[in-house]
């Protein structure tokens, strides 16, 4: 499908992740329109985790900010860990369907609720993190036959009525508990790149821009667009102490990401960091920073009309919002100072580990 690999290749922007992509092809947004309601959500919930972990990376190397017009230009790129607990979910059987019954029988509304913990057994799902090994949710048809014989004989419906019912009414009744697959894309990472810019102003203080402008990347999809924003400012500056030796800053930021109309995702972070610059010219640089972070994703997609377990149509609209479950994190990382150039890599610690590097071209 050439829509998910669009929307795969936009959402890891310049980065080349050819064999996720091609996993993803066949397994997640295919398996995602099979799902509606909290299985959906199960399946898509480490993905937010994830992404907002990522987009919330990255975001300095060193907690001193640039002097008046001072400036660096940088590429980030990073990579999230997602841990085992981020790679299944247990399928959600909660609730009733129904299920049309031949109007022959009288049975009111010729219908009948049929209880979803009966007739599928608890399981462990792969998310889209999950194993790309095909899972198939499918019904207990001994258990569901069983089912549908309680519920007609609470609709008034006789053993001797129930025993003429034919084979082919049988098959219709267990059309309506269709089986389906799921997999994931079989990996548990999530690699992301983007540009960054940050510029000097004024009193220590320093701001910083993450832009995509809102391009159409598929006529189905239609358009990409990012936009993040944050203010840098020195603290170790109002410290009453000569000298002090450390660079101190408390940092904020916020982004927004958009992919047509299926998929928004928010997210914020503060920040604060502390380093050290060692030598001149050629430099190293030790940081650590603090965070609090939040990602918020909404979703939009059309059901494939696959699963009724809760008694959905065909082809209609879903959609939800989605918390990451992304809190406190800590960071430590080190830059190497080349003249002009730089280079960094940290790691951070979270509800999701996450590695970040960056390169990129930095003056004052």
């Amino acid at each position: 499908m050439r829509k998910t690999t669009t929307l795969f290749l936009t959402l890891l922007f310049m980065l080349s992740l050819a064999g996720t992509v091609s996993a993803a092809d066949d397994g997640f947004q295919e398996t995602l329109k099979k799902l509606v309601g909290e299985n959906a959500e199960g399946y898509i919930a480490p993905f937010s985790t994830a992404f907002g972990t990522a987009m919330n990376s990255g975001l300095y190397h060193t907690a001193k900010p640039h002097a008046l017009l001072g400036f660096d230009i940088s590429l980030k790129l990073m990579y999230v860990t997602v841990p085992t607990e981020g790679q299944t979910f247990d399928f959600f059987r909660e609730g009733a369907f129904p299920v049309p019954v031949d109007p022959m029988l009288g049975v009111t509304g010729n219908q009948i609720e049929i209880n979803l913990e009966n007739i599928y057994a608890s399981q462990e799902l792969p998310t889209v993190f999950g194993s790309d090994e095909t899972v198939t949710i499918a019904p207990d048809t001994v258990a569901a036959k069983t089912e549908i014989i309680t519920k007609l004989k609470e609709g008034g419906v006789t053993d001797g009525e129930i025993a003429l019912i034919p084979q082919s009414e049988w098959h219709q009744m267990f059309a309506a508990m269709p089986a389906f697959p799921i997999k994931g894309i079989g990996y548990s990472v999530l690699p992301l790149a983007m540009p960054q810019v940050s510029i000097g102003l004024l009193k220590g203080t320093e701001v910083m821009l993450r832009f995509f402008p809102e391009t159409e990347v598929d006529p189905e999809i239609g358009t990409i667009g990012l936009l993040g924003i944050g203010v840098k400012h020195s603290i170790s500056q109002w410290i009453p102490i000569p000298m002090f030796p450390l660079d101190i800053s408390g940092q904020f930021v916020w982004q927004k990401l958009t992919i047509g109309d299926m998929l928004e995702s928010k997210h914020t972070c503060f920040n604060i960091e502390a380093s050290k610059k060692l030598g001149i010219g050629i430099s190293i640089t030790p940081y650590v920073g603090l965070g609090m972070e939040s990602s918020t994703m909404d979703v939009s997609y059309t059901h494939a009309g696959v699963d009724k377990i809760e008694g959905t149509a065909d082809d209609i609209p879903i959609s939800f919002s989605l918390d990451g479950d992304n809190g406190f994190r800590m960071t430590g990382g080190v830059r190497l100072g080349l003249l002009i150039g730089t280079l960094n890599v940290d790691y951070s610690l979270g509800e999701y580990s996450v590695i970040s590097a960056g390169f990129g071209l930095t003056l004052r």
